[in-house]
């Protein structure tokens, strides 16, 4: 039998499944730029409070799981820097996704 804890994280997973698989792909471009920049945010404020660190959400398998779900990721990715608000270090960015 599983745990209420096990049923919570099967539910999450088939969620996030659902999203990549179905929700994404019919998103237009200008509703995939406003994921990418929502989440970008997110996770750096949270990382950077979380760690005094928010790069430390990148990496190699973030990138490569980015460009898998977004073939033209980087091209997003340029308008989600430009509009996060707050100053963006590529070179540290750059650094952490080809480690």
């Amino acid at each position: 039998m599983k745990s209420e804890f096990d049923k919570f994280i099967e539910e999450v997973e088939i969620s996030r499944k659902k999203f990549w698989e179905i929700e994404y792909p019919r998103m237009s471009r200008e509703e995939k730029k406003k994921y990418w920049l929502a989440s970008t945010h997110r996770g750096m404020r949270s990382q950077g409070e979380a760690f005094a660190d928010p790069y430390s959400e990148f990496s190699k398998e973030w990138y490569d799981f980015a460009k898998q779900q977004e073939p033209d990721f980087d091209k997003i990715f340029d308008y989600v820097v430009q509009n996060l608000g707050f100053e963006f270090d590529w070179r540290e960015y750059n650094t952490r996704i080809k480690n």
